[in-house]
């Protein structure tokens, strides 16, 4: 909490947040769930080599593509991944690179991520991003 009139703190980590009182209580369970949710990020995915996804206490299987694909939004966990970097991975791997064939590889990709308790969440006109769901 920061009092009244004093200047807001200048550096703050990534699972710190501040307020001025008075704060109506549902902005601050809305702060803390967005702390919860920047905390959960700090346990990274991991793709082994033999193409198995592990997340918190699941696993799940990927093909080649899907770890291909997935490869970047683990490196990056949590930051934007652009469609064309996606693209660019299907068209190495031989396959398609059109929009829909992306976007069929997205969706299977989004199914086998549910399992682990993972999504692929749009960002519009850009790309996706890798959270908990």
């Amino acid at each position: 909490m920061v009092e009244h009139g004093a200047p807001p703190p200048e550096q703050l980590s990534l699972y710190e947040d501040w307020v001025r009182p008075p704060i109506v209580q549902e902005d601050l369970q809305a702060r803390l769930r967005q702390l919860e949710h920047r905390a959960a990020l700090k346990s990274k995915p991991v793709v082994d080599p033999t193409g198995i996804l592990y997340f918190e206490d699941s696993s799940v299987t990927l093909s080649v593509t899907q770890c291909e694909m997935l490869t970047p939004l683990v490196a990056r966990y949590g930051q934007i991944i652009y469609r064309s970097e996606l693209r660019e991975i299907l068209e190495r791997s031989g396959s398609s690179s059109s929009s829909n064939a992306l976007d069929l590889h997205v969706m299977r990709l989004r199914r086998r991520l549910q399992i682990v308790g993972l999504a692929m969440r749009n960002v519009w006109g850009r790309g996706f991003v890798l959270e908990p769901v």
